[in-house]
């Protein structure tokens, strides 16, 4: 018998108050699940820019310039 037939033999003993436990368990553990898969942002970018001189419109207007031509220059 597979795993998942010995899971649904021995639910299907349980009175139905404690069908419903179980499905209320699995349901918590594909959450965890779920959650694992989520990946935390690290901000490993801040302070990138640091080193630029330029004020905050100037770079603003190269950003919308190399958004429109693709290309990037000083």
């Amino acid at each position: 018998m597979t795993e998942n037939g010995v899971i649904e033999g021995r639910a299907r003993q349980l009175p139905p108050e404690y069908q419903q436990k179980v499905l209320d368990y699995i349901d918590s553990l594909l959450l965890d699940i779920q959650k694992e898969k989520i990946v935390k942002p690290n901000f490993s970018w801040a302070g990138g820019l640091s080193d630029i001189q330029d004020d905050v419109f100037s770079l603003q207007k190269k950003a919308l310039l190399w958004r429109d031509t693709d290309e990037v220059s000083d």
